[in-house]
């Protein structure tokens, strides 16, 4: 009776010691070393300098709905908050930033999660419990100028998953490199948008030599993250139209402009979308299109400081800014603005 108690001890031990062990070791990574077939976190370069790189990895992770602990654009360092991925209820997923407790996770599932991000079923030893109940994630990105126009972006991202208090975590396992991708994606498209637009958008005429009393034109605004003509800005380019037939000896230069919100590059294309909207609105009108120069100037704060929703609506705006050119050395001009 006695023997076989312990070759039962000896097989469960067996079974067991290496769940065991593996919940004791915290972050240990688990899985193979490097080989063909598996994701290569490599750091990747960017071909930008390292404000505009920056700029675009900020804006590639807010997309991700993961709180930021804490950005060092000195040192290049982007530190999340650890947190927890489960699922609350059938077809849903949650990150929070406490440690789920037990009733939380009764009946969390996360094995589809956890296979869309990692190997954890190719790399995992056997016996792996079947249905981990969260993941513990921990993310943190580098960036580091390697030249004036270069820019190296590393993705670090770590997963533990969890299965129930009898076992715990089973240690850190390897990413399948769906995050950072995704990441690295969206910070190359960022880039792509800006030397796109950069390479496409007029600029505005050279200052002139001297000033004169010009056209008095008026200002048109916007709503939030929107180009269209509003109602009340169709009077006022019926207006500035009327005032452009009647001095034909004038161009016109449209400045537009989008609030502080949201990233550098998405602002001067909404702001060139609001410049563009206003001179179509003016050539519909009769207005000859080669008196006309739209001109993005991004966001800004000039009109109205502060982040009130007074000010942001002051700031959503185009500018309209009648040129005259002059005869000789030098042109005659006005810039009129509603300050």
């Amino acid at each position: 009776m006695s023997l076989i108690i312990k070759e039962k001890t000896r097989f469960l031990l067996y079974i067991f010691a290496p769940v065991l062990f593996l919940s004791c070791v915290g972050e240990t990574p688990v899985g193979p070393a490097p080989e063909a077939g598996y994701y290569e976190n490599e750091p990747i370069v960017f071909n930008g300098s390292y404000d505009e790189v920056w700029s675009a990895t900020i804006a590639a992770l807010e997309a991700l709905d993961w709180r930021i602990q804490n950005q060092d654009k000195l040192n290049g360092n982007i530190q999340f908050e650890t947190s927890y991925v489960y699922s609350p209820k059938f077809g849903e997923r949650d990150r929070i930033y406490l440690e789920p407790a037990n009733d939380q996770i009764k009946d969390s599932k996360v094995m589809s999660y956890l296979r869309q991000i990692s190997y954890f079923e190719k790399i995992t030893p056997p016996p792996a419990p079947p249905n981990p109940k969260f993941v513990k994630e921990k993310l943190r990105v580098d960036v580091k100028s390697i030249s004036p126009s270069e820019t190296e972006v590393k993705v670090n991202y770590k997963i533990m998953p969890y299965f129930d208090y009898k076992i715990g975590y089973l240690g850190t396992v390897r990413s399948r490199g769906y995050l950072e991708k995704m990441v690295l994606n969206d910070i190359n498209e960022t880039l792509m948008k800006k030397q796109m637009l950069a390479q496409e958008m007029p600029e505005a005429p050279p200052p002139p030599s001297s000033l004169e009393i010009g056209l008095e034109l008026r200002d048109i605004f916007f709503d939030f993250d929107k180009s269209d003509i509003r109602p009340d800005a169709t009077p006022v380019l019926e207006e500035n139209a009327k005032a452009l037939r009647e001095n034909p000896g004038f161009t016109l230069l449209i400045e537009g402009y989008a609030d502080i919100r949201g990233t550098a590059q998405y602002n001067l294309a909404l702001a060139l979308r609001r410049a563009n909207a206003a001179k179509n609105f003016l050539i519909g009108l009769g207005i000859d299109p080669v008196r006309i120069v739209a001109v993005s100037k991004g966001a800004t704060a000039r009109f109205a400081p502060g982040t009130t929703e007074e000010a942001y609506q002051l700031n959503r705006r185009d500018q309209f800014i009648s040129i005259k050119p002059g005869t000789g050395t030098g042109a005659l001009t006005t810039y009129r603005t509603n300050e």
